[in-house]
């Protein structure tokens, strides 16, 4: 067997483990025994179990980032300034795609991300600060040109409440046909819900 190989499966091991378990309660023995690997190779291929928990996630969230920005691209090749619900939707739609296909296929990974953002451990509060720098700093700046009577600190915590909501649907989600997101199965519902929402959110008026 070769290091891909390995590193493959301690991969599949951990998302699996940390998805039944969560990521606390889950050991690096029991990663490397479903693996059929030893403590070596996490710390070879991950730096340690901090490292693999990081990576694991990132295999979702780095498709998501690649994604917004990818919409974020196309909008504003359309339009040089995007209104606010189109940014949202931007922001908003991946998380909802991903949502979507995990509950078709595992959805108890789509709980395990959520749980792991909801409450993160230092890792994972390390990992998402990685992780959404740079999409976060480029959606904040755009999100402040068109509401510019909030602040930059009232615009953040706004924000933070937004990334809140969709944590919570994924440490909720069930599968397909049970219980969908806000209430809805189709997915351009879920997003035409969200987005209203949201808008009505960034846009009210300052807190006093």
């Amino acid at each position: 067997m070769n290091g891909d190989d390995t590193r493959e499966r301690l991969l599949r091991a951990a998302q699996c483990l940390f998805a039944e378990g969560g990521e606390e309660a889950t050991s690096l023995r029991a990663i490397t025994r479903e693996a059929e690997a030893n403590v070596a190779a996490v710390h070879y291929h991950f730096g340690g179990r901090d490292g693999l928990l990081r990576e694991v996630l990132n295999r979702h969230i780095e498709p998501i980032n690649v994604r917004r920005l990818e919409i974020l691209d196309n909008a504003i090749a359309s339009t040089a300034e995007p209104p606010l619900a189109v940014l949202i939707e931007a922001f908003v739609r991946p998380d909802l795609e991903t949502l979507a296909q995990l509950r078709e296929t595992e959805p108890q990974i789509a709980r395990f991300i959520g749980r792991a953002y909801s409450q993160p451990s230092a890792a994972v509060a390390a990992a998402a600060a990685e992780q959404f720098a740079g999409t976060a700093n480029r959606f904040l700046q755009l999100f402040a040109a068109r509401l510019p009577g909030l602040s930059e600190a009232e615009l953040a915590t706004r924000i933070d409440l937004v990334v809140t909501i969709i944590t919570g649907l994924f440490a909720r989600a069930r599968p397909s046909g049970d219980s969908p997101p806000l209430g809805v199965e189709e997915l351009d519902k879920q997003v035409a819900l969200l987005v209203s929402f949201v808008a009505g959110a960034l846009a009210a008026p300052p807190a006093k």
